[in-house]
């Protein structure tokens, strides 16, 4: 695979929120959406962590934000725990994913039939949310039974195995920078939490 191309750099930054929170690094997309100058320097840094196909050990941390569920919080089941994670390293697998998606469809080791959510020009999550209201809706004007089951696997990666990871990009014939650097990112990651002036290790 080609290294990294600016515009490759450029669509990731274009497309994310700007009023995403920073992860630990502290900088945020906007400071590359509106600095066309940095966004050149992130993309010269992007291509050198693409050529060595190792990954800055500051990358490997995430920042866990306690999130209130209700409005008077005050016990710690009342709040939720989202990851915020170094935007820098948010564009690079952004990138590499979109040619990890691009390379798995032009050679057809994705069924569309089956896997549509996540690549490109097929239905998502929207059309999936959609079918799903207008089966529910056809059931209760008919008085039927309907059995949904939603299965989310967003957030999967922590939960299978890297080794089976691994396998699957293999037996794909994923090529080995991509295989490399994913599996070099998940190795040894690290999340941190903080509350007030406390962070842990």
């Amino acid at each position: 695979m080609s290294e990294l191309q600016l515009k490759e750099v450029r669509e990731v930054v274009r497309k994310a929120r700007a009023s995403s929170a920073p992860g630990p690094s502290g900088t945020s997309y906007k400071v590359y959406k509106y600095c066309p100058k940095l966004l050149l320097r992130l993309w010269y840094i992007l291509r050198v962590f693409w050529r060595r196909g190792r990954i800055p050990d500051q990358w490997r941390v995430a920042e866990g934000v306690w999130i209130p569920k209700e409005e008077n919080s005050t016990q710690l089941d009342q709040f939720r725990i989202i990851s915020l994670l170094c935007v820098e390293a948010k564009v690079f697998f952004s990138a590499v994913s979109k040619r990890l998606c691009t390379y798995l469809a032009e050679n057809t080791y994705i069924d569309t039939s089956v896997q549509k959510d996540g690549i490109s020009g097929m239905p998502g999550c929207l059309e999936h949310t959609g079918v799903v209201t207008q089966l529910i809706r056809e059931a209760r004007e008919n008085k039927g039974n309907l059995s949904v089951l939603w299965l989310d696997l967003e957030n999967a990666f922590g939960s299978i195995p890297h080794k089976l990871v691994q396998f699957t990009l293999t037996k794909h014939h994923v090529p080995s920078r991509c295989r490399d650097l994913i599996a070099d990112y998940y190795s040894n990651f690290r999340m941190r939490v903080s509350s007030g002036a406390i962070t842990s290790s």
